[in-house]
């Protein structure tokens, strides 16, 4: 057992030089964006954010306020990617408003939906291996900017959530009559299935 620790540690400190690592690890992170629905992306952040309440009040002893402003300040990131994504899938979903448009316009809003919601579920799916691959570094190190006001990729991110929120909101009320293809499309997004 500790032999294969050991390899294992070895592999973890040197796969950087490793370039087959490097294409597998892409090609790997873009078949698991698109196989996995934007459900398994919010347990991935949900189990992110339990990591930083444990981390922050219960290692580094924060109190409640201090701990929910760490918690927000390093997940706000991927929140807000999954926002832009769910908003993505459900504007661009083929079972509303698409009927009536040609086969070369729903092709490329086909592509633009893919795009919308892969490149952030690579984003999330790299933060949350980056943490998983850093783990001891993670628990024993607080966000260095955790005490500094908000940066800008916070701040941008925040207004992307707001947005989001705004426009989910707002889809609402232009699938009215059509509130099913709506709980059809959050259905197909957010429930977990394999």
């Amino acid at each position: 057992m500790q032999t294969i620790i050991h390899r294992f540690r070895l592999f973890v400190h040197e796969h950087d030089d490793i370039p087959a690592f490097h294409a597998a690890y892409l090609v790997g992170t873009f078949l698991a964006a698109a196989i996995f629905n934007l459900g398994f992306f919010l347990v991935l952040i949900i189990a992110h954010m339990c990591l930083d309440i444990v981390k922050y009040h219960d290692f580094h002893r924060y109190g409640w306020m201090m701990t929910w402003r760490a918690v927000l300040f390093e997940s706000i990131v991927d929140i807000a990617l999954f926002l832009l994504a769910l908003t993505f899938a459900v504007y661009l979903n083929h079972t509303f408003a698409l009927a009536a448009l040609s086969g070369v316009l729903r092709s490329e809003l086909t592509i633009a939906r893919a795009i919308g919601t892969i490149v952030p579920k690579i984003e999330i799916l790299e933060r949350t291996f980056h943490l998983y691959s850093n783990f001891r570094m993670y628990l024993y190190t607080p966000h260095p900017d955790l005490k500094k006001p908000l940066l800008r990729i916070h701040r941008w991110s925040l207004i992307t959530v707001w947005v989001c929120l705004f426009l989910l909101g707002l889809a609402a009320v232009l699938y009215y009559k059509h509130e099913v293809d709506l709980l059809r499309v959050l259905q197909q997004e957010l429930v977990l299935r394999f």
